[in-house]
């Protein structure tokens, strides 16, 4: 056998270590499958218990060994308790306004500072950048007391929608995704912009903005998704009926349905349902928005 063949046999793998690697690898695959799979039924099975608790009828036993899940008797009756006590058109129609004019505000706002701390240079930039992100670490709800003190006494907007959404105008995190998102476009294309005569806020505007449309719609998702899911502060704020959202609003299922589980159930599963929705039909806007921040 000349050297060359002995080499080509030597280099091929022998059958029992093609097998070993191969069980190798299926065992690490079903693995990682059956991690995410429990991971999934933790996250969903508390969404799943409420949604058919709220459709369960009379009959269906709420607590029982062993557990019930499935309805026997489904209805919407509980739905349509929770719908003849509350105003719940009026909560949708606040969250959806607070949720959506946060959302735009914030990602007007967070670009046009993200823009010169990723692309112009001016003293200060660094400790402005790292003053910002400081203020992630202070927890929210240590301002409340202060913010209630200006919204009462300053700017006299209690008890109005104006009180959820100026406080909410722009975030630190947001800032930063977008600065990142910046930071990842060419100074190339903007040199040449300038040679042409464009101004920064034009740059901003016509260049910018259009380059980084994934990270601003990650914003937009994340702020709307957050605003509408908020209730400590909008329960402080808020004390008309009307003038309520919806987590604030179906608050009051505690008192109207105290011993009511599925009525209680449809209401939660009424805030829930819209903005799932809505995620699940954004989220790969979402997921590009973050990647292409994180590159940057």
């Amino acid at each position: 056998m000349s050297a060359t063949s002995e080499s080509q046999v030597l280099a091929q793998p022998r059958p029992r270590a093609q097998r070993r690697f191969r069980w190798r690898r299926v065992a690490s695959t079903t693995g990682w499958y059956a991690v995410l799979v429990a991971l999934a039924v933790v996250t969903v099975f508390p969404f799943a218990w409420m949604l058919l608790t709220s459709i369960k009828g009379p009959n269906d036993p709420l607590m029982s060994v062993p557990p019930q899940f499935l309805p026997t008797d489904p209805t919407l009756a509980a739905y349509q308790r929770v719908l003849a006590a509350l105003p719940i058109s009026a909560f949708f129609v606040n969250s959806v306004i607070v949720s959506v004019t946060t959302s735009l505000l914030n990602v007007l706002v967070a670009s046009l500072a993200a823009y010169p701390l990723a692309k112009m240079r001016f003293p200060g930039r660094t400790v402005i950048f790292w003053a910002l992100l400081a203020t992630l670490i202070v927890p929210a709800q240590l301002t409340f007391i202060p913010s209630f003190v200006l919204a009462v006494n300053v700017f006299h907007y209690y008890d109005t929608l104006r009180a959820l959404i100026f406080p909410a105008l722009v975030s630190a995190f947001n800032i930063f995704l977008l600065r990142q998102a910046f930071r990842g476009v060419p100074n190339d294309l903007l040199d040449a912009a300038r040679v042409d005569g464009a101004g920064e806020f034009r740059i901003w505007w016509r260049i910018m903005m259009p380059i980084v449309r994934p990270s601003l719609a990650a914003v937009a998702i994340f702020t709307f998704v957050t605003s509408w899911n908020d209730f400590l502060w909008p329960s402080l704020m808020l004390h008309t009926r009307e003038g309520m959202t919806l987590p604030v609003g179906l608050a009051a299922l505690q008192g109207f349905f105290s011993a009511d589980f599925r009525s209680i159930a449809a209401g939660v599963t009424i805030t829930v349902v819209p903005i799932l929705m809505f995620f699940i039909a954004a989220q790969r806007y979402f997921v590009r928005g973050l990647a292409g921040a994180v590159k940057g």
